[in-house]
């Protein structure tokens, strides 16, 4: 690990504090988006965040530093099933000498869950886990809360005016499988990630392209070199010291500011590509 990471990664440890729920700079609920559960149906639970003005959390993969937020569903009540979370598209934040892959502002992942057929017209259900963040500003809080939700059974929900925008928001923002011709080698250290045709000239800044890893394979400590040649830009990113040798496949989403359609409007490009 290099010595930046290594100074990050105490500072995490040492720098706790506590804070009552209403105190706390970092706001959660968890909602539904629907007003209850129809038996044998899925539904979406969502985390809602509310970040106090210079305060983030994280992504699933932070970066080289950071603790991505996570729920551990306590005794679900029997046939409920959680399904893989849908993260809220990330942003790049820069936090002391680093790039951390964080959230700000208020935004919402969504926790999709199915309900069991043998629920009850008319009954209640409680769900409920233990949920842990870490939060960072000039400092960085680790937290811990219990957080649930109680919900009636109904023949057919009806989605909550309330959070209708929010959940869209996410979905909107998810990354979009594109016609772009994708490919990646490894040389040493070093993933190389060509795209074809290549980006308009002048070629992006690296913050303006940025390719964030599913995976904790790519450092956040060292900017991408962004070359553009005649057919194609090379996005050059150094593995971190704790990648494995070989990455099977390279996964995650290519981020454009400018956006990847005519309209600029699709911004995030899936990733799915065979790598080592």
């Amino acid at each position: 690990m290099k010595l930046t990471s290594c100074i990050l990664s105490l500072s995490l440890l040492l720098s706790g504090s506590v804070f009552s729920k209403e105190e706390q700079p970092v706001h959660i609920q968890l909602i539904c988006e629907t007003d209850g559960i129809t038996p044998g149906q899925p539904f979406n639970l969502g985390l809602f965040l509310r970040h106090d003005p210079g305060w983030h959390t994280y992504w699933k993969n932070p970066g080289d530093v950071g603790l991505a937020p996570k729920i551990e569903w306590k005794g679900l009540p029997n046939g409920f099933q959680s399904k893989p979370v849908i993260w809220a598209s990330p942003q790049l934040h820069k936090m002391g000498v680093i790039d951390v892959q964080a959230y700000h502002g208020e935004i919402l992942h969504i926790h999709p869950m199915v309900a069991p057929k043998d629920l009850k017209i008319g009954a209640k259900v409680t769900l409920q886990g233990q949920l842990s963040w870490l939060m960072c500003s000039r400092k960085c809080i680790p937290a811990w809360e219990k957080v649930t939700i109680t919900l009636p059974v109904v023949a057919k929900s009806k989605v909550t005016p309330k959070w209708k925008t929010k959940f869209q928001q996410t979905r909107n923002e998810q990354p979009k499988a594109l016609q772009r011709s994708l490919t990646a080698t490894t040389h040493g250290n070093t993933v190389e990630l060509t795209i074809q045709p290549p980006l308009p000239s002048p070629a992006p800044k690296p913050r303006e392209l940025w390719f964030f890893c599913n995976e904790n394979h790519l450092t956040t400590q060292t900017l991408p070199t962004i070359i553009n040649q005649q057919n194609s830009t090379i996005l050059k990113m150094e593995k971190t010291d704790w990648a494995p040798n070989n990455i099977p496949r390279l996964q995650g989403h290519l981020y454009f500011k400018k956006g990847w359609d005519n309209a600029g409007k699709i911004h995030n490009l899936l990733v799915d590509i065979p790598l080592d």
